[in-house]
């Protein structure tokens, strides 16, 4: 990630190590329902055929997953355009109001879920750090590279080997900040016409829910005290979950526009990790 101030770039490594979203696997399956299907069938077969392992077979996923999991360093071979970055960052007449929330859920046994749908409630964050910058070639390669190290255990894709990269620091030098206030609203003033990455520092939603459990088992016994049955008894239980959200964005200031509003909501990144890679 690209938070400036002494955070690291690969915080990724700590949050960002999954699969894209379903997304993509939705566009297979308009365009090819065949590979789709062949797609999940080789997961389903992989997966079984992980419990049946030999105790080589096993030994030989472990030096791989670990091997996977060691982060290789990448030479980032796109160059920082600094001109470029400055002239994008003089002053203009637009402004960037935003506001960042989440929709994780809280109470029941769904706590902690990221809400699917839209009339779901929204909580919004406050003091949270929020970044902006030029969009510039150097990073999108950035974002290219995070992109592979989070969609690795995709299973359309080739490369699942961790990377480790680090920017020019010269980067953070042309990135605006801005801090959620009460009310979850942040600020961008007095920007040009052109593209901005937009990103919020990851947080971690601390939610409290309940659910039923088993609690025993009772005797049933007839009216001459006869046992004839047992009775399985419940009980409520409660529980807390924490739930790592993040938001990053590319937006567009059109010349002329005045105001760019953004209801940024922070998502729960989806953890589909195979097994043979946890």
């Amino acid at each position: 990630m690209l938070y400036p101030f002494g955070l690291c770039l690969n915080d990724i490594f700590l949050v960002n190590i999954v699969p894209p979203p379903l997304k993509p696997l939705l566009v297979v399956f308009k365009k090819d329902k065949m590979q789709f299907k062949s797609v999940i069938l080789n997961l389903i077969i992989s997966t079984a055929l992980i419990g049946c392992a030999s105790p080589m077979q096993k030994a030989d996923q472990e030096a791989k997953k670990q091997q996977l999991n060691t982060p290789v360093e990448v030479k980032i071979t796109v160059p920082f355009d600094e001109a470029q970055a400055k002239t994008a960052m003089e002053l203009g007449s637009t402004n960037i109001k935003g506001v960042l929330y989440h929709k994780v859920s809280s109470g029941g046994k769904n706590a902690g879920s990221d809400a699917p749908f839209t009339l779901s409630p929204a909580v919004n964050l406050k003091n949270v750090n929020v970044y902006l910058y030029p969009v510039t070639a150097h990073l999108l390669e950035l974002n290219r590279l995070e992109n592979e190290n989070k969609n690795r255990f995709s299973p359309f894709s080739k490369d699942k080997q961790l990377k480790h990269f680090i920017p020019d620091s010269r980067i953070f030098k042309y990135a605006l900040h801005s801090k959620t206030d009460d009310y979850g609203r942040y600020f961008f003033k007095s920007l040009k016409p052109g593209r901005y990455y937009i990103l919020a520092e990851n947080q971690n939603i601390t939610s409290g829910g309940s659910e039923t459990v088993p609690d025993g088992v009772g005797v049933v016994s007839n009216g001459w005290g006869v046992p004839v049955g047992t009775v399985q008894h419940y009980r409520n239980q409660n529980f807390n979950v924490s739930t790592v959200v993040e938001y990053e964005e590319f937006v567009e200031i059109k010349a002329g526009q005045k105001e760019l509003v953004l209801e940024s909501r922070m998502r729960r990144p989806m953890r589909l990790i195979p097994k043979e890679y946890r």
